[in-house]
Order: structure tokens, then sequence, then C-alpha cells
């Protein structure tokens, strides 16, 4: 089997191996195997030529899937305002439907979102208000609308450290823990973005506890 079609393929499944991007590296590998079709049906290779059939229809599956997964998402402005907020991390699409999958609450003033020394049930993401952290009788931090609370206890699955209340009327968005667990197992891609995200809350949160311990200490 011979000719400038087994080439052409060839130098197409070479470009397919340097491309990062699956969509363009399944739409380069569909072309060579239409081309590598073309060879076997030139010589006859009818057998060779059933497993290239299936081969391609997996291919052109999974293109459909890409497209259909790519398509523009329409965001609500809640879901725009998660995007370019605490959850810049993930894609539109991801945060359509993470969001979709929270439960929102609202807490009066002193209210309790967290109590210390409980397990969190829920991952916490304060949307509008400001809440206090306090151990003890000390407040040790205030949270604000784009941060979480209790993610470090939430991550770990130990106890919280400390109470969170609402200093201001607060909404909340929460997602069960059982949700978010699964969903870290299920899909990996959307669970390393939520992953990223808490990272950098706790982050933020550490360089403003440093800033006000050095601003106390001046």
């Amino acid at each position: 089997m011979d000719g400038p079609l087994l080439h052409i393929a060839n130098v197409l499944y070479l470009l397919s191996y340097s491309v990062r991007d699956i969509f363009w590296l399944r739409i380069l590998t569909v072309t060579a195997m239409l081309c590598l079709s073309g060879c076997y049906v030139q010589s006859g290779e009818y057998t060779a030529l059933m497993w290239q059939a299936a081969f391609l229809t997996i291919n052109i599956g999974q293109i459909g899937l890409l497209i259909y997964e790519r398509r523009p998402v329409q965001l609500n402005s809640a879901q725009r305002k998660l995007l370019e907020g605490p959850l810049s991390t993930m894609t539109p699409r991801q945060v359509k439907r993470f969001e979709q999958k929270a439960d929102w609450r609202i807490y009066a003033v002193g209210e309790t979102l967290l109590d210390e020394g409980r397990r969190s049930e829920n991952l916490i993401l304060l949307l509008s208000g400001q809440a206090e952290v306090h151990s003890g009788d000390r407040r040790i931090a205030v949270l604000n609308a784009g941060q979480f609370a209790g993610e470090m206890s939430f991550l770990t699955r130990g106890l919280t450290t400390a109470r969170v209340t609402a200093s201001q009327p607060v909404v909340c968005a929460l997602w069960p823990e059982r949700y978010v667990a699964e969903l870290m197992e299920r899909e990996q891609d959307l669970g390393t973005a939520l992953q990223a995200a808490l990272g950098i809350d706790l982050v933020k949160k550490l360089l403003n506890t440093r800033e006000g311990i050095a601003s106390a200490a001046s």
C-alpha cells in the first residue's frame, strides 16, 4: 500500500501529535483516517477499512460532543458576577452548571452561617453583605461578598475552628458537601477549577491577615 494519500495521512497524524487542543487533534486525526481509508479502498483491504470506519465513527461523535460543549453559554447576572469574581478559574459553562446546583440563603444580622467545632455540611460563598469570623470571643477576620466561608474545614473534612456570623444582611450560595465530593470525582476539570478558586481565596485571606497583624503592630 503506497501513494500520496498514505503520505498525506501520515503527515496529518504527525501534525495531530503537535497540537494541544483536543478539538483540532480530532479534526486532524479524522482527516488522516479519511485519507487512509482511501488507501484501503484502492488496495482492497476491506477488513482494515471496516476498523477504520469504526474509529471514524467514534472520533466524529467526539467532535460533535466537543462542538456541543463549546457552544456560547448565556449567563445570567449572578452567574456573570461569579465568573468575574470568586469562580474566575472556571469556564462559563462550568460556572453555569455549578451555580445551578447551589441553594440560595439569606441570613439576618447576628445569624450564624457556620458554628465553631462542627463539621461543615456545605460549601458557603458570600454573594452580598458581610460576616465576622470569631474564635471564641475574639474576632479574627471579616468576610465580604465574593469570599468563601469555612472552606478549610470543608476541604479537610475536619471540624470548624471558628464561628461565622452575619454582621450585615448576607446572601449566600451553598453547595452540599456530598455534591461537591461527587463533582470532584466525576468532573475532574471542574473539580480542579473549584480547588483553584478555593486556593486563591485562602491566599487572599492569609495576605489580609498578615496586613492586619502588621498594621496592629505598627
